[in-house]
């Protein structure tokens, strides 16, 4: 075996290995965010202070909890979620429209799960 069939092979074998720890991951959130209390999702989410973290590392980082959030919880806990955020005004205003009831319809419209899958296809990671 020469040493490029190698590091192709040992390259699989790690986007495996990724992968599976990805679904894993995965299913450990999910199973946190549905077990998580207002206040826990509240603490969540207000790691991503807009002021704090303002720019694209924000959207690529928020928007996938966002998705999920809408995935894994029910509409009256999101619309609990966009009240606390919605009454700490302007600074709060992305997150409050990330947790708009159109957003969720959005979000769970277009969101795949191939019959096989055992999570959604989310858009993004």
């Amino acid at each position: 075996m020469s040493n490029e069939q190698a590091t192709l092979i040992e390259s699989w074998r790690v986007r495996n290995a990724a992968a599976t720890t990805l679904a894993l991951t995965e299913e450990q959130m999910r199973r946190a965010v549905r077990d998580a209390s207002i206040e826990e999702l509240v603490t969540l989410i207000e790691t991503f202070a807009p002021a704090r973290s303002a720019g694209p590392e924000w959207t690529r980082t928020f928007e996938p909890l966002v998705e999920r959030l809408w995935t894994w919880r029910d509409d009256e806990t999101i619309a609990t979620l966009a009240e606390v955020f919605r009454s700490r005004g302007m600074p709060w205003m992305a997150v409050t429209n990330a947790l708009a009831p159109e957003r969720g319809v959005l979000t769970r419209t277009t969101l795949r799960q191939p019959a096989s899958a055992r999570l959604p296809a989310f858009t993004l990671v």
